[in-house]
């Protein structure tokens, strides 16, 4: 922040060394974000944002670069800000938003998620962007990506800058052992189904693996997101449950007791396995060999476990994420975006030509690619700069090896199968906290009923059967329902498809 702060200084020097020259500039512009930023009177911009570590580093470099090319070109000066985590990027948003006391000014610019964009346009907070990009420069951004930032009268609200799919994440070296051990193919591993079938296999052989110890077999594979989980499991197998058109949670009976019996059992039974914020962590930790988890994640996915006091290096095997059985091959998008405060009309300009510069390829790709995020225009996945890029984290270290196992399978998620954002509705995001907390806390429960008879001695045929899903699931319906109506979000039951 140092060298910006020099830099800035240096820059608005440079403005007014300059001013008497542009002062004759009438020359007219097709780029509208450029109409009012012609008299070099410096523009100052602030960005807020809740990147870490290098997405930090990155975004922080892009602003430097911009400052010193387009910035210095155009007279806008952008002031790069860290508020800490989403979360607390978000409470500062809302208290600015609102005016509340000792709370900072509104940023020009701020990372924003669907819900959180929603809660400022309320507020009046937020212009459409539409006007400051043109149909050609709209139609470049990946469909799918644009569309998440599209609300109410096809206003755009959020621009975005990099996007993440789900894929499942292997521990490669563990799986070829029980692969070649038991016949088992990845092939197995395209269904939440079949997914719950060879869990069950890899618990059973890897209890084989200490005849001396009864019990100790392991669980195969974690959820990162169980909100992701359902609501991306209800979307695959036909319905919205955050239903942002009616405004409304959708409760599709036959729907959600598929997706409760998998989490459930499988938690159950110690065939599915989470404890920590990240699955990636239970893979270091030897708890779990497989997970579903965001295209970031790939960054963090471990290079070694630890086996016997020793380090035991470990591969990657990326796969696409899994569906429903008899539901569609839909996959999961997401990522916060960018939104621009209300303003003075050149401030609203200035930031969206910092967006537009930001989201070409050049910049785009330098940001998401280092930390497993996907590029939002069409054509760079297609650019040579894409490819050299992809090329360099083959040769790199262990972690961007990983990172350029993503790439392909999440790119073809992207071109040949449909992603799926949330459309939300005020509330929405209190919705996926519910549906964290009570599935958790249903599987949580029925494990501690199989830990109980498992001690007993029965058989796991016996345990499963012990279970009574149906009243496990009734009883999850209810409380969810509790839930939701204490937090006066509206909702719908469904009974039967």
């Amino acid at each position: 922040m140092k060298y910006f702060r020099l830099y800035s200084f240096t820059v608005a020097l440079v403005f007014l060394l300059t001013a008497c020259f542009a002062a004759n500039d009438t020359s007219e512009t097709s780029d509208p974000a450029s109409k009012s930023l012609k008299n070099f009177e410096p523009v100052p911009i602030t960005l807020w944002h809740y990147y870490v570590g290098r997405n930090q580093q990155k975004i922080e470099d892009a602003v430097a670069e911009f400052n010193q090319t387009v910035g210095a070109e155009k007279g806008i000066i952008i002031d790069c800000i860290a508020k800490g985590t989403i979360l607390e990027l978000e409470s500062a948003i809302s208290d600015s938003a609102k005016g509340i006391i000792n709370s900072d000014p509104m940023p020009d610019i701020f990372s924003s998620y669907p819900d959180k964009a929603i809660e400022i346009d309320n507020l009046g907070m937020i212009p459409d962007l539409t006007p400051y990009f043109t149909a050609e420069e709209r139609a470049a951004y990946i469909p799918d990506f644009l569309s998440d930032g599209l609300f109410e009268k096809d206003r755009l609200l959020i621009l975005p800058i990099a996007k993440s799919t789900e894929l499942l994440y292997v521990n490669a070296t563990a799986w070829n052992a029980f692969s070649e051990a038991t016949g088992t193919s990845v092939e197995a591993l395209k269904t939440w189904e079949d997914i719950l079938t060879v869990s069950e296999k890899y618990h059973i052989w890897t209890d084989a693996q200490t005849p001396n110890i009864v019990g100790d077999g392991k669980a195969m594979a974690g959820i990162d997101s169980i909100p992701n989980f359902i609501i991306i499991g209800s979307k695959q197998l036909g319905t919205d449950i955050i239903d942002g058109k009616e405004q409304h949670v959708l409760l599709e009976l036959p729907v959600l007791r598929k997706i409760f019996d998998i989490y459930v059992s499988g938690t159950a039974m110690n065939y599915f396995y989470a404890s920590g914020k990240f699955r990636s962590d239970n893979v270091k930790s030897g708890e779990i060999i497989a997970y579903s988890g965001s295209t970031s994640s790939a960054s963090y996915f471990p290079t070694w476990v630890e086996k016997n006091a020793a380090q035991e290096s470990i591969e990657l095997l990326a796969l696409p994420y899994p569906y429903f059985s008899g539901g569609s091959q839909i996959s999961f998008q997401q990522g916060a975006g960018m939104c621009i405060s209300k303003s003075t009309e050149e401030k609203q300009r200035a930031a969206s030509l910092f967006l537009k510069w930001f989201t070409d390829k050049k910049q785009n790709i330098n940001f998401a690619m280092n930390s497993g995020y996907l590029p939002v225009k069409r054509d760079t996945f297609e650019s040579q700069e894409f490819a050299d890029t992809l090329e360099q984290l083959r040769q790199g270290d262990a972690n961007q090896k990983n990172l350029s196992l993503v790439y392909s399978i999440a790119f073809d998620q992207i071109a040949n199968r449909h992603t799926y954002a949330v459309k939300p509705f005020t509330g929405s995001y209190t919705v996926r906290t519910i549906l964290q907390s009570t599935l958790f806390d249903a599987a949580e429960a029925a494990k501690k009923a199989a830990e109980t008879l498992k001690v007993q001695g029965f058989s796991h045929k016996k345990i499963k059967a012990s279970l009574n899903l149906e009243q496990r699931f009734n009883d999850w319906v209810k409380n969810l329902e509790k839930h939701l109506s204490n937090n006066n979000i509206n909702y719908q039951k469904v009974m039967a498809q």
